[in-house]
């Protein structure tokens, strides 16, 4: 399955005259560099169109157009948000795309292992056979996660993918540029040239694992990242398996991978369904999610995405993230 590759919609003259008679939106936006963010002004926005999208549309007629395609969620309850230990996070509407709670959503932080959201989804838009072999090699090998393997031992584009958004192995992140043909470097510019086509201008990729603290965005920007990869088929069945089995080919052999996200397979989170799912930790940034979850399986109307930054630990992570849910969907209709 290959994706087209993103192509950004430029502001629609309605918003672009919006822009030039309002102070405000032309010194929170740079027209200079794609109307994004520019300062405080902006807040946890993107840029000028994710100000359409989410409050101009409210505000004006004339931006109809940036209004959701399905019913925005109603407040229908005004209970406090839940303590978190996160430093920042947002949550979403996933139908809607309308941004429900955003703490610190605009801080730059070291985003860990949901580096591999980008690095998976270029890999399997190379158009790639996800049966073909590709070896894990020594150089891959980076620290962190990793799959216990010889250098040279192979597997398939299909079992590099889980092992890299199932057990969030970087020795498989590495693996993966293997089945592109490109060089590292090149690859890790394919990733920033993703994210700029996506107008995210504090998102940007330095290794394809996450091991290195210079990979960084926002709570806001990732989710957008996020939002992109679990709506895919091929991403959401790989970030949705609690459990995998992985064939090492050179060897005849299998390795089993448990998720991560304890949210998919821990009983204390029953009352949520997982529409996908990454995890990521470093020292220096804590323990950071991106999720999107149901109160039910049927319940396709009430999914939400939420991305969380520095939480104090793996457990609290999922804590944070259940609170933060739970608090949505009593609060929005």
């Amino acid at each position: 399955m290959v994706f087209p590759t993103v192509v950004l919609a430029a502001p629609n003259a309605a918003l672009l005259s919006v822009y030039s008679s309002r102070a405000d939106l032309r010194k929170a936006f740079d027209k200079a560099a794609n109307y994004r963010a520019a300062g405080s002004g902006a807040g946890y926005l993107v840029d000028l169109e994710d100000w359409a999208r989410q409050y101009g549309w409210k505000e004006l007629p004339s931006l109809s157009a940036y209004a959701p395609a399905s019913t925005p969620p109603a407040r229908v309850g005004q209970a406090a948000m839940p303590t978190t230990t996160a430093s920042s996070y947002v949550v979403v509407d996933k139908s809607s795309g309308i941004v429900l709670a955003a703490h610190r959503a605009d801080v730059v932080w070291p985003i860990a292992s949901l580096t591999k959201l980008m690095t998976a989804q270029l890999a399997l838009d190379s158009g790639t056979r996800l049966s073909k072999a590709f070896p894990v090699k020594s150089e891959d090998d980076v620290g962190g996660a990793k799959l216990y393997v010889t250098s040279g031992d192979t597997f398939t584009l299909d079992g590099l993918l889980y092992a890299t958004l199932v057990g969030s192995a970087n020795n498989a992140a590495n693996a993966l540029i293997r089945s592109t043909g490109k060089s590292k470097a090149d690859f890790v510019k394919d990733m920033n040239a993703r994210a700029s086509a996506l107008n995210l201008g504090r998102t940007k990729y330095v290794d394809p694992t996450g091991i290195e603290t210079g990979n960084v965005s926002t709570a806001r920007e990732l989710s957008i990242v996020a939002a992109q990869a679990f709506a895919r088929p091929d991403i959401k069945r790989y970030t949705t398996t609690a459990k995998a089995s992985v064939s090492v080919l050179s060897q005849g052999t299998v390795k089993t991978i448990s998720n991560t996200n304890w949210m998919l397979w821990k009983p204390q989170y029953d009352d949520v369904f997982v529409t996908g799912g990454k995890t990521g930790y470093l020292d220096e940034s804590g323990w950071n999610l991106a999720v999107s979850l149901r109160p039910s399986a049927k319940n396709e109307k009430r999914e939400l995405l939420v991305v969380l930054f520095g939480a104090s630990s793996r457990a609290s992570s999922f804590e944070d993230a259940d609170a933060l849910s739970v608090w949505a969907w009593k609060n929005f209709k």
